[in-house]
């Protein structure tokens, strides 16, 4: 009686597994295209963000631009041509780490490369693209030199 107890124990099991084998493979391709969705889904997020960001910005600027008045803005410039020292005209160069990335998977090269195109250790430009650290400000310089640079100026100057 032993035996066929245990014959017909291993038997139930074994349908068990071939019943739960076809339901699981339809959950596996729900979780696969859920996991799909959420990733189109935190694209959008991010994009979304950026407009944010940049539609707060614009703001910001149309604010500061009427609160303004018109003679005192004639006082605050500067007459044509002369500009303090130090002070620069347009954009001030704000670091990304996706931008830096790019920029390396661009000139084909590995951290260890680029590492060297930049002058730092090949930890740093780890951390740099991770997002875990920005560069400092005069490490800032060289990165806007290189993310200025072709590709073949950059392996030329690897090369050196």
């Amino acid at each position: 009686m032993t035996a066929f107890s245990e014959s017909f124990r291993l038997e139930v099991a074994r349908i068990a597994r071939k019943e739960n084998k076809g339901e699981l493979t339809s959950l596996r391709k729900t979780a696969t295209g859920q996991r799909g969705e959420i990733a189109s889904l935190k694209r959008d997020v991010k994009e979304l963000a950026g407009q944010v960001r940049s539609l707060t910005k614009a703001l910001q600027k149309a604010l500061v631009a009427t609160e303004r008045s018109p003679g005192s803005k004639q006082q605050e410039q500067s007459p044509a041509g002369e500009q303090e020292p130090g002070k620069r005209k347009g954009r001030a160069f704000v670091f990304s780490h996706e931008v830096l990335m790019a920029k390396r998977q661009a000139f084909h090269m590995t951290q260890k490369e680029m590492a060297q195109l930049l002058g730092v250790s090949p930890l740093s430009i780890y951390k740099w693209e991770s997002g875990q650290v920005t560069p400092r400000q005069a490490q800032l310089v060289r990165v806007r030199e290189v993310l200025k640079m072709g590709v073949r100026e950059a392996r030329k100057q690897i090369a050196e």
